[in-house]
């Protein structure tokens, strides 16, 4: 009966040891992927930058050719 109760027991501080690492691992997952969100949001913050830049050259650019911006962009739509 003793030794039943030693398996059962050992089993147990088998599965939270199982469980104690997952746990690691899933933290360390986390920190993973917060990075990879924020370098992720660093780069969009960049790329919108970027097109605002290149949409003020083009319509400055359009402006000086007499070419009506707004209009273009509605002939699109």
């Amino acid at each position: 009966m003793l030794g039943n109760a030693g398996k059962k027991l050992q089993k147990m501080v088998d599965l939270a040891e199982e469980l104690y690492e997952r746990m690691n691992q899933l933290r360390e997952q986390l920190r993973e992927l917060q990075t990879t969100v924020e370098k992720t949001n660093t780069t969009v913050q960049k790329i919108e930058a970027e097109q605002a830049e290149q949409r003020a050259l083009i319509e400055a650019i359009a402006a000086d050719q007499g070419v009506d911006v707004d209009s273009v962009l509605e002939d699109e739509e």
